[in-house]
């Protein structure tokens, strides 16, 4: 087995420190040599002292098909994997270049003396894709769940035989073209334990919409809902489908409509010094809207700020107030992490009637 070593030698990252710092990396011209690999990892584990230790909750494994892709789901990888203790395996198959080659980097991450993440990177190109899937396989631990971040669509073998082998995976459909939504549906029907960050994102509003419905003066309506409309940023997306997706699997016989108006708002200065709500991105949703006669409840978005308004109803005028969380590095991936086995049934029920919403508007 030939191999060209590089040890980057410096000493392993501290949370929050650079992640490319310190880094044992070595090269493979045939196939991966998992002992080599191994031996490096077992190196960086002893540069913080003797027999420090390890915490670990899961396996968290990040497939994506390009370097650039890996880079910018980096950091939220980084902070996610902090937050909840793993050994990240990060997979980048980047088959566009036709060089062969199969680099692994290795290090990990300490967070009050113990090691609380242990990571390696395995980047390949040309036919060394194809051993990526072995070195996968080779690291992970046996007696921890596994997580899969997949940076890809959500179809094709390699994902099929990640449905088979994982105990849950996440996906981004907001990141897709919402038919996408179509495929996802059909995986969870065979019981593929799908997470989505696009779910995640809608979380306030799900709470705001739950919170409104539960105000003492309120709660006579919530049996007699009938129509329900979400309006998107500048287009239709994942968001909003599955945003009505949920609205119909709670309510019966509810009348939905979806549409895009406006535009996303512009990119934010990553020099902001208070971190803030993410911005209104494309497809996201900007308007909720249901009616329960006479009642008509209005949610809205205004900058970092969710607003609902209850007009119709014999109690009087209703307004309630709730400010979006700062966007985090990794805060959505963190949330899906609360469950490392088997699939959230409700979400499984909204993809479901979101996919048949998508197929009557189209």
């Amino acid at each position: 087995m030939e191999e060209t070593v590089s040890d980057a030698y410096g000493e392993p990252i501290s949370a929050g420190a650079t992640p490319h710092s310190g880094e044992l990396t070595v090269q493979f011209d045939k196939g991966v040599d998992l002992a080599r690999i191994e031996s490096l990892l077992r190196q960086a584990r002893e540069r913080g002292g003797p027999s420090p230790e390890t915490v670990s909750t899961l396996n968290l494994v990040s497939i994506h098909f390009s370097a650039a892709q890996y880079e910018k789901a980096r950091e939220a990888l980084e902070v996610a994997g902090t937050l909840h203790p793993c050994r990240l395996i990060a997979l980048i198959a980047d088959q566009g270049i036709e060089q062969e080659s199969l680099t692994a980097r290795i290090s990990v991450v300490r967070s009050g003396g113990a090691i609380t993440m242990e990571r390696v990177v395995l980047s390949a190109t040309g036919r060394a894709v194809r051993h990526l899937e072995s070195g996968m396989m080779g690291f992970l631990r046996p007696d921890l769940p596994m997580v899969v971040v997949w940076g890809g669509r959500p179809q094709g073998d390699l994902l099929r035989r990640v449905v088979e082998s994982a105990d849950r995976i996440i996906t981004d459909s907001g990141a897709r073209p919402p038919s996408y939504l179509a495929e996802t549906a059909t995986l969870l029907a065979k019981g593929a334990p799908i997470g989505d960050l696009a779910w995640a994102r809608i979380f306030p509003w799900q709470s705001l919409a739950a919170d409104t419905l539960d105000v003492p003066d309120l709660r006579e309506h919530r049996g007699s809902v009938r129509r329900a409309r979400v309006v998107c940023a500048g287009a239709v997306g994942a968001e909003g489908l599955l945003l009505l997706g949920w609205l119909q699997s709670r309510i019966k016989r509810l009348e939905v409509e979806i549409h895009a108006e406006g535009e996303a708002e512009e990119e934010a200065s990553s020099s902001m010094p208070v971190p803030r709500a993410a911005r209104l991105g494309l497809g996201h949703v900007k308007l909720l809207e249901f009616v329960a006669p006479p009642a008509t409840f209005t949610l809205r978005r205004e900058k970092g700020v969710l607003i609902s308004q209850v007009k119709g109803d014999d109690d009087g005028f209703c307004a309630h107030r709730t400010r979006l969380p700062p966007e985090m590095p990794g805060r959505l991936l963190a949330l899906e992490l609360k469950l490392l086995s088997g699939r959230d049934e409700l979400y499984a029920q909204a993809v479901q009637a979101a996919a048949k919403l998508l197929a009557a508007r189209t």
